[in-house]
């Protein structure tokens, strides 16, 4: 089963692919009414809009399979939308080629991955631009100096595939140190703080604090008491932009993210 679905894949004609040049000095990002179907017949995303400043922070909420990885699916470019257009500084990102419109971009995921090899090459990725001064700066920026000072090697500590002997926080202030030095423009965070405890959580939520400064972030959310400083909020319900606002506009509308806002915190423990 596994050989056809390589001599499928290998048997697929490429997509032509553009050889212009996206060069990004702002990061402003606009999705102009754009929809998007993985599958021609069904659209997961439906005549989205909307503008994301230089420097914003955009949190996107909403249930699972409301659309919200489909959005970051094509600011990336893994898919181009059947309608619309996605706008960076103004440049449709579909005449241009994908590594270029991904250069300026970077994600930190909820669950990161660490190869083989040490905490500085998990940091580098092995690019020669990114010097290990460069490497031990960023880890500092976000936290991470008692982590270098607690290893005997460093930030030449090995590191065995997928981080298994490093704990949830240690993992992901490397991935944040990782994005914070290949200096993105555009950084997408899905959200670091689902999984871990209280202690880490405050480590964590400053690491991000340092990572989004001068950057246009998106955060795909998951806890609503992460984003209440998010300049916008945009709540997807099947692939639509349903409520947009800021924090306090959202709870004075009472709607679907002021109902959401009040399940959570009933679901949270209370320590009285």
């Amino acid at each position: 089963a596994a050989g056809e679905r390589i001599f499928e894949l290998m048997d697929t004609k490429g997509e032509k692919e553009s050889k212009e040049i996206l060069d990004v000095t702002e990061g402003e990002v606009s999705f102009q009414h754009v929809t998007f179907g993985y599958k021609k017949e069904t659209d997961v995303l439906k005549n989205i809009h909307f503008i994301a400043k230089p420097g914003e922070t955009v949190a996107l909420v909403g249930h699972t399979g409301s659309g919200k990885s489909s959005i970051m699916n094509l600011l990336f470019r893994f898919y181009d939308p059947q309608a619309g257009e996605i706008l960076i500084d103004g440049q449709n990102t579909k005449n241009f080629s994908r590594k270029s419109v991904r250069k300026y971009m970077g994600i930190v995921l909820q669950d990161p991955f660490l190869f083989t090899g040490t905490i500085l090459s998990n940091i580098t990725l092995d690019n020669p631009e990114i010097s290990e001064e460069k490497a031990i700066e960023a880890l500092i920026e976000v936290g991470g100096e008692s982590m270098l000072s607690h290893f005997e090697k460093g930030i030449h500590e090995p590191v065995v595939e997928k981080g298994s002997t490093l704990s949830s926080g240690q993992r992901q202030l490397i991935s944040f140190a990782r994005a914070l030095a290949f200096d993105p423009k555009i950084l997408i965070l899905d959200e670091a703080t689902s999984s871990i405890d209280t202690e880490t959580e405050e480590l964590i939520q400053r690491a991000m604090d340092v990572l989004k400064e001068g950057r246009t972030t998106f955060i795909i959310a998951h806890r609503l008491s992460t984003i209440q400083h998010a300049n916008q909020i945009l709540v997807l319900s099947n692939g639509e932009i349903v409520e947009q606002g800021n924090h306090e506009q959202l709870l004075l509308n009472d709607g679907h993210y002021a109902e959401m806002y009040r399940m959570q915190k009933k679901s949270e423990p209370s320590f009285a």
